[in-house]
């Protein structure tokens, strides 16, 4: 295995000491080292993989120097724009070092929102021009040679895929003071509890939607008016809007998290607009940390996302910390009509027997579709 101090140290020495992205567990020893920080380089961490490739490139503007942007290999789906763009050689042709993860590699078990992305990982960065190599344990210091020298000598990106366990642990993690928050598993129990009967739940991708699930088989009532968002971090909110347009009387929550909710912001904004007058209770559930990718710092703790809801357009904002003001706040929401927001301090973890849906993506569609249906 690569220590992830050893790579970044290599990095630096080669003079490419400036990193952002969004992490990914495929290689979390690494994202977690960049999270510690440190005073021989610079970190800024991304809401979204299209803000990385941008701060990478100003940085670039400034300083003439090749700065890094990691990625898990959804994200190379999003940067299409800003490279193809903006940092082609076409264009600007900006020397960026891309770390991408490489979830759903094939051949290797993975989650079915991996899958295809896994499949045409390497058949994507050849369409999009993008010279790459597999990462390998034996040869990385090598290969990082290479991929510096060809960013430097073509003002091009260059990519680096990296495989699921390819990095170690952290030797250094950044350690949060423990906070008294409730944990998210905690609060969803209250929140499914309180909600009303016939409410359809849209509820974010990772932990969140997989601790939904377990709580109704632990309870034995019905998955049938939940959609469990797997992969499109951030689309839950705008999936919940179309949900709303339909034609059914049932109320919407959606169940968010402070990474997803700022990888896409805007869609604040498109419920404010479209969704206002509709029965949308936001649900946003804030721990400050990607919980599913290794605790990695969000940027949430510098957010005020009430305000930003109300200037929106939501017409009812609340906060809560605690179970009775948990339930006080939704059985406040009951008696006004509108988009709603309430934000939910947690603290981050989790089980560690926590499981997965048993239900697979198209049987939770098929499902929540004959639910609304049969109203």
């Amino acid at each position: 295995m690569i220590k992830p101090e050893e790579f970044i140290d290599f990095l630096i020495k080669n003079k490419t000491c400036f990193f952002s992205g969004v992490p990914d567990s495929t290689f979390k020893g690494l994202t977690t080292c960049f999270d510690a920080g440190s005073e021989n380089f610079v970190h800024l961490n991304a809401s979204n993989e299209c803000e990385a490739v941008g701060i990478a490139a100003g940085y670039h503007l400034s300083t003439g120097m090749i700065p890094a942007v990691y990625m898990q290999n959804s994200g190379l789906g999003k940067i299409v724009n800003p490279y193809t763009s903006m940092a082609a050689k076409e264009v600007y042709s900006i020397p960026l070092l891309f770390l991408i993860g490489w979830r759903g590699e094939p051949g290797k078990k993975d989650e079915p929102q991996h899958k295809l992305m896994g499949r045409i990982t390497e058949n994507l960065l050849e369409t999009l021009e993008i010279e790459h190599k597999i990462l390998d344990e034996s040869l990385w210091e090598t290969q990082l040679t290479t991929a510096l020298k060809y960013c430097k000598e073509n003002n091009r990106p260059y990519a680096l895929v990296i495989k699921k366990g390819l990095f170690s642990s952290a030797e250094t993690v950044h350690q949060e003071k423990a906070s008294s928050f409730m944990l998210r598993e905690e609060i969803l129990k209250v929140i499914l509890k309180v909600a009303p009967k016939n409410a359809l739940f849209v509820s974010t991708t990772g932990k969140t939607s997989r601790e939904i699930f377990e709580i109704r088989e632990n309870s034995k009532t019905s998955h049938d008016n939940d959609f469990y968002t797997v992969g499109s971090m951030g689309c839950a909110s705008s999936i919940a809007l179309g949900v709303s347009y339909g034609q059914h009387e049932n109320p919407v929550f959606i169940v968010d998290g402070d990474g997803a909710a700022l990888m896409q912001a805007g869609t604040f904004a498109a419920l404010g607009n479209h969704g206002k007058n509709k029965n949308i209770t936001h649900i946003l559930i804030d721990n400050c940390v990607h919980e599913s990718t290794g605790a990695q710092k969000t940027l949430s703790k510098t957010v005020f996302f009430e305000g930003i809801a109300k200037s929106c357009g939501y017409k009812t904002v609340a906060s809560a910390i605690t179970k009775e003001e948990i339930v006080n706040s939704l059985s406040d929401f009951g008696k006004f009509s509108g988009l709603k927001l309430l934000v939910i301090k947690s603290s981050p973890g989790s089980r560690s027997d926590l499981g997965r849906p048993t239900t697979t993506p198209i049987e939770n569609k098929d499902n929540f579709m004959k639910a609304i249906k049969n109203g």
